[in-house]
């Protein structure tokens, strides 16, 4: 019995970085503030794309990638598969993964068998691995992929909106997934849990696609638009899934090592992990330091567990995040 494992992971994270004080002088000048955004999430610094003619999310998560393969000494040639993850990515067509692919290996020189572009919001990167981890294993010939996911904020959001601009930062990470010839690691179980009755709330284009290049549509109709209202509902719903998977698995709280949790608000995560009966020490929360990327910033959260030596052979770990619309997707995984 095979497992497909994550081999190692890797982040770009763009060099301009602003700190709580200045969006706090950016958003004053428009008359609206950050401090009670900043407070209740988790947030002091936020990476951000400064020149949008320069860096893009190809770019982006081209870079990772590059950190990635340099990590394991490795080239495109060793790689059979890529995956690309956003809700905001640069092209339609083609697939933002065969511009990677060029980027990497300067054209296609069939070492890559498979590219794929793929999306569920700020639950992507979770959902994705989930899906390429059993493709992986009915394809004898994939053995090695990369799931490379990016979030571009500072393109999609309207600047005078401190619920975008001032929330939600840019970056990319990047996940090596390698087939091994073990049972009983990676991925053990999985599961989700949608309520499309939050759809409305947010959306990008905010007027929808149909009407983006039309002369009548405005700039702050193009760009992402998020309704913010009460999420104290939201670690509840996590409770619809956690105990479960664990209970079905045999476990509970205490078998497991480390919780990947969202890393979009720190006053939800102390909230859920009060509800499970959990230490805090346990959950791994990474967004002070690197801002909230959306669907890459679990990838974040994931490669320190590895950096800081906590992510060790046997150790047993819960990865779920939380999504528009609503998703919520959950990873019960072994090392």
């Amino acid at each position: 019995m095979s497992s497909v494992i994550v081999r190692n992971v890797a982040k770009y994270l763009p060099k301009t970085v602003k700190n709580r004080e200045e969006m706090r002088t950016h958003f004053a000048s428009v008359g609206a503030q950050v401090d009670s955004l900043f407070d209740v999430g988790g947030r002091e610094n936020h990476p951000y794309i400064e020149d949008y003619r320069k860096e893009t999310s190809v770019t982006m998560a081209t870079k990772a990638c590059e950190v990635l393969l340099e990590k394991e000494g490795l080239s495109l040639q060793d790689v059979q598969g890529f995956f690309f993850v956003s809700d905001a990515p640069e092209y339609t067509v083609p697939s933002n993964a065969i511009t990677i692919v060029n980027a990497l290996g300067d054209g296609n020189d069939g070492a890559v068998k498979f590219v794929m572009d793929l999306n569920q919001n700020c639950t992507g990167l979770l959902s994705s691995f989930d899906m390429v981890s059993a493709y992986m294993k009915t394809r004898k010939d994939l053995k090695r992929c990369v799931l490379v996911s990016v979030f571009n904020s500072t393109h999609i959001s309207h600047k005078e909106d401190p619920a975008t601009y001032g929330f939600l930062t840019d970056g990319s990470s990047a996940l090596l997934l390698e087939k091994i010839d073990q049972g009983g690691k990676g991925i053990l179980d999985s599961d989700t849990l949608i309520g499309s009755d939050g759809w409305e709330l947010m959306s990008f284009p905010s007027a929808g696609y149909s009407k983006v290049f039309k002369e009548e549509t405005s700039l702050r109709e193009r760009t992402l638009r998020w309704d913010v209202g009460p999420a104290g509902w939201i670690p509840d719903k996590y409770m619809e899934v956690l105990p479960g998977l664990l209970e079905r698995n045999g476990l509970t709280e205490s078998d497991v090592d480390y919780f990947i949790c969202s890393q979009f608000h720190e006053g939800l995560v102390k909230r859920t992990c009060e509800l499970m009966n959990s230490t805090m020490d346990k959950w791994l929360f990474v967004s002070r330091s690197y801002g909230y990327a959306g669907n890459a910033s679990p990838g974040f959260a994931f490669e320190e567990g590895l950096r800081s030596g906590k992510f060790t052979e046997g150790k047993t770990i819960v990865w779920f995040s939380f999504g528009a619309g609503y998703t919520l997707s959950a990873l019960l995984y072994r090392f």
